[in-house]
């Protein structure tokens, strides 16, 4: 029986790795571009949030006060202002945080309600992009 040389098998084995890490790449891409219409690492166009699609408000960039004060006039007629939270990261676990001033659960329920009507994503240092909800209740 014959064996390789060990060159052989390095060579082979380096070859395998390069391809499997173009392959990995190539479906994390197409992953990204599928999830958030825009191509990686590009700012997402849409983000899903809370089993709703947002859609990205480019003329609408604010600072974490400015989010705050935008979102402190979305509470239900009644309700005291909701606090801003970060509620996720897009894209999950490497991303950049995401804001959202939510709806509480019992004035969701009742009333069929969205957790949130918009989200930010943060884009620089105090910088937040504003997604609108995409449809309605």
């Amino acid at each position: 029986m014959r064996t390789r040389p060990a060159a052989v098998t390095a060579s082979v084995f380096k070859s395998a790795l390069v391809a499997a890490v173009i392959v990995g790449l190539a479906v994390g891409t197409l992953g990204y571009r599928k999830a958030y219409g825009s191509w990686w690492p590009q700012t997402p166009e849409r983000i899903t949030y809370c089993g709703r699609l947002y859609d990205a408000i480019h003329t609408v960039v604010l600072s974490r006060d400015g989010v705050t004060k935008a979102e402190s006039m979305t509470s239900l007629p009644g309700d005291a202002p909701y606090p801003v939270l970060t509620v996720d990261r897009v894209p999950p676990v490497v991303g950049q945080p995401l804001l959202a001033a939510l709806t509480p659960e019992a004035r969701r329920r009742g009333n069929h309600l969205p957790c949130a009507q918009g989200v930010y994503l943060k884009t620089g240092p105090d910088t937040y992009l504003r997604y609108g909800m995409l449809g309605g209740p």
